[in-house]
């Protein structure tokens, strides 16, 4: 006889298939754990060109979620007593160094895990497939330039991450790959967690799409470099995922001790507009009086998303190969915690706003990946976004026809249509009180002018 548990769980599969359909996703993998029960489904294709169906055991790649597990396991380090989280980053990696020398000096393996670093941190530059592609990404580092004063701003970043991760090469005397393995996957039992395209191939996985007018698209590469696997490069089924996820709920395979747990999970930021607090890695929500531990990740058409919710001993997960997958997972998210945790998350909304108080944020705003033009029209704020950098594609990027943008809380931004619709920014202010950056997609972008 199905549980109470199990009928919740089918009734929002249902739905996933619905949804799926009317987002046009490809296909999507998704469970949850609660109570110790797994429940697990797939939905949709895995690839719209050699289709099969997905199932719980198909592999996606969870992107960005990986920058957790590497943080997981330079805290088994730390439980090892082989690194210090207060360290200087060349403490262990001596020749380390960014554009500016005294942010090489000081910068800390905590700054790392925190995005306190304040470099460009969306450089995608392929090291090649060997052994020494993390080493060689981090060693072209040099030239990279501060955006902000270290630690000053949380501001995402990728290549710090991939600098964590050549710290536990160094420290364990093995390659990203392998050290994960030993230190993550077999303690949990994930032995469908990949780290290497051809350790994949002989596996039932998914390929990323994007939405075109003559139907979904299959997009190349396949894979991010592996100079930046620490960053972004796990690919894994649904049951894995949720494995890992348990861990941090203490639940499972017991993976680090509760004061490392707790450390983890502990608000290491002060508060950041509507994104909450950012812990080891981990983000934490906690606006509606439970705390959430959380993160995406996306990858070359594919999206990813894995939340806990300690309290009630929950971990969910969902991986999608569509360019719409991110709106799927969140209707996914909200739906397993409405219905299992009684948490309902609010929706941003718009606040009239006069023209004056709109005009202030006109201007120009340059980051590594995007070039933002707010500007003034009848009365409206627009914005016109400009990309120009970031994940290798073969996708054609085009300048986006430009969208009206909104207040939404005391300098903050809400996206009202096109590609980002529904998208939050804000905006940061020097001593004196001017604007001096725009965080959109929770990158820091300097105005211009």
């Amino acid at each position: 006889m199905a549980t109470d548990k199990q009928l919740k769980f089918e009734r929002i599969a249902e739905q996933v298939e619905r949804w799926r359909e009317e987002l046009g996703v490809p296909g999507a993998t998704f469970g949850l754990r609660v109570a110790g029960e797994t429940y697990a489904g797939g939905v949709g294709l895995t690839h719209v060109e050699h289709p099969l169906p997905v199932t719980d055991e198909t592999i996606f790649q969870i992107g960005s979620i990986t920058k957790t597990v590497t943080a997981t396991a330079m805290m088994r380090l730390v439980e090892r007593g082989q690194l210090d989280l207060q360290a200087p980053v060349r403490t262990y990696l001596p020749d380390f160094r960014v554009r500016d020398e005294e942010v090489s000096e000081r910068v800390s393996v905590w700054h790392l895990l925190t995005h306190r670093a304040g470099w460009t941190g969306d450089v995608f530059t392929d090291t090649g497939g060997g052994d020494d592609a993390a080493a060689r990404y981090v060693d072209g580092m040099a030239d990279f330039e501060q955006l902000a004063p270290l630690g000053q701003h949380f501001s995402y970043n990728n290549a710090s991450f991939c600098v964590a991760g050549r710290i536990v090469e160094v420290l364990t005397d093995a390659t990203y790959e392998e050290a994960l393995r030993e230190l993550i996957f077999e303690p949990l039992g994930m032995e469908r967690s990949f780290l290497i395209p051809d350790q994949v191939m002989p596996h039932r996985f998914a390929v990323g799409h994007e939405s075109a007018k003559d139907g979904d698209r299959v997009l190349s590469p396949w894979a991010i470099p592996r100079g930046m696997n620490a960053a972004g490069g796990i690919c894994c089924h649904i049951h894995d995922l949720l494995r890992y996820g348990a861990c941090h709920l203490g639940d499972g395979s017991p993976l680090l001790r509760p004061e490392s747990l707790a450390e983890m999970h502990k608000r290491q930021t002060p508060s950041l507009p509507y994104m909450g607090w950012c812990g080891l890695a981990w983000m934490i929500s906690g606006e509606s009086g439970e705390t959430r531990l959380w993160h995406t990740g996306g990858t070359n058409g594919q999206n990813a998303v894995l939340t806990l919710v300690p309290d009630q001993q929950l971990a969910l997960g969902m991986m999608t190969n569509g360019d719409k997958g991110t709106a799927l997972y969140d209707r996914f998210n909200k739906a397993v915690l409405r219905e299992f945790c009684d948490i309902a998350i609010a929706e941003p909304r718009a606040v009239e706003s006069s023209a004056e108080e709109l005009a202030q944020y006109v201007g120009r705003y340059r980051g590594t990946m995007w070039e933002i033009d707010l500007r003034m029209d009848e009365g409206r704020l627009l914005a016109d976004f400009r990309y120009h950098g970031g994940f290798p594609s073969d996708k054609e990027l085009t300048d986006m026809p430009p969208v009206e943008v909104a207040r939404c809380g005391p300098d903050q931004l809400l996206v009202l249509a096109g590609h980002f619709e529904g998208t939050r920014a804000d905006f940061l202010r020097d001593e004196a009180g001017e604007i001096c950056y725009l965080r959109f997609g929770s990158r820091l972008n300097p105005r211009q002018d």
